[in-house]
């Protein structure tokens, strides 16, 4: 999954404690943000458009028995939303971290204000792309004959990867349904990662090592979205391994409760992520089956349309069809229906390499090749890949 640091929605912030500069009243003509804890204080509730983000620090909130009230409240207002949005939690080596709401990420205090930025983004949009997952399984169903790959395929697990002596606490940490596998060095952990699924990594080692493994993970697709936690021994540490992609940074003096409740967060997020990489991953590999035999049937089509729309008007989106063809008068533009099979087969390649993994790129029987985008700005930029291939074409 490329990374686009920029936010798939927009709204307003709902915080309580800390708020991040980068998120807040950005957009002109939105409301302001809200503060959950005058809200929570006042029996009230906010109002009004969807919000970007809900971040939260709990050791601003007051004593535990009133974090535990706000989070019981909390709960229950983000129980009650549209839509899933992303839940921040800005937290210290030693505070609690609640079980409900379930939180999407949890962020040191220290993270840099572009970090904080990036991650909301990312978030973001690995909510579109899980519930873009769950709707071509509910459209599409179980795609007969499809396995997945070995990268998506096995039980919960969590690689550790690095020779700093926390394995056994790790394992001790984690969950009874997760398994917990020991990589003494980056070799060994390729192998791993290549014969089953793992849906979080821990490295701990030294900073060097680190680094370079964070290089070599985010440079493979494979796991350039996978959840990476990294052991670091001061803010020096922290900041260069985020800048190089890792997912949370774990600070020196985290007890035991903290570093089990980050994994949680982290194995959850990595379960979704994985489920909807092999979804995705399937449903294209069909997609481009079903283009060499007609394409899918308009009714199927219709259907994803109204499911995904649905859902994407609750966070002011609306999709955007492109219908696939090239300009008139292009050199290389096919004039027989001899060649439409090749025409069909070079677009569908293109818009499958220039759009998202969470765009439709399919052929709707009777009617083309479309894709289907989650927004307007990869309209221009699929026509002109379209338009400059096709330029240089002879069918």
């Amino acid at each position: 999954m490329d990374a686009d640091p920029s936010l798939m929605w927009h709204g307003p912030l709902w915080y309580a404690g800390f708020r991040p500069a980068e998120l807040s009243g950005a957009i002109p003509g939105l409301r302001t943000d809200e503060d959950l804890l005058t809200h929570f204080q006042a029996g009230s509730h906010p109002s009004g458009a969807l919000p970007s983000a809900i971040a939260v620090t709990p050791t601003l909130l007051g004593t535990t028995t009133e974090q535990s009230a706000f989070f019981q409240w909390l709960d229950a207002l983000v129980s009650g939303l549209a839509c899933e949005v992303p839940l921040i939690l800005f937290i210290g080596p030693e505070d609690v971290v609640p079980e409900r709401p379930r939180a999407d990420a949890v962020i040191h205090f220290g993270m840099a204000p572009q970090h904080v930025f990036e991650r909301v983004c990312a978030l973001q949009r690995n909510l579109l792309r899980f519930e873009e997952a769950r709707v071509r399984r509910l459209v599409f169903g179980r795609l007969a004959g499809s396995a997945p790959a070995p990268h998506h395929s096995g039980p919960s697990g969590l690689l550790v990867i690095g020779v700093g002596h926390r394995f056994l606490e790790l394992e001790a940490t984690a969950e009874d349904k997760v398994d917990v596998v020991g990589a003494f060095d980056q070799r060994l952990a390729e192998d791993y990662l290549k014969q089953r699924a793992f849906d979080a990594v821990i490295l701990d080692g030294g900073l060097p090592d680190a680094l370079e493994t964070l290089r070599q993970l985010r440079f493979d697709a494979r796991f350039a979205t996978l959840p990476v936690l990294v052991f670091s021994s001061g803010q020096g540490e922290a900041h260069a391994l985020v800048e190089a992609g890792a997912t949370d940074v774990l600070p020196q003096g985290i007890t035991a409760e903290n570093l089990k409740a980050r994994m949680r967060v982290l194995i959850r997020a990595g379960k979704r992520r994985r489920l909807a990489d092999r979804i995705l991953a399937e449903s294209r590999k069909w997609l481009m089956q079903t283009a060499s035999a007609g394409g899918v049937p308009e009714s199927v089509y219709q259907a994803y349309l109204d499911r995904t729309q649905s859902g994407l008007e609750l966070r002011g989106l609306r999709l955007e069809e492109v219908w696939l063809a090239p300009a008139e008068g292009l050199p290389g533009t096919p004039s027989g229906e001899s060649d439409t099979s090749n025409v069909f087969a070079t677009l569908m390649t293109i818009a499958d390499a220039t759009s998202r993994e969470e765009d439709l790129v399919c052929v709707v029987a009777g009617k083309g090749p479309v894709a289907v985008l989650k927004s307007d700005r990869g309209k221009a930029r699929i026509m002109a890949r379209i338009n400059a291939i096709l330029s240089h074409t002879v069918f």
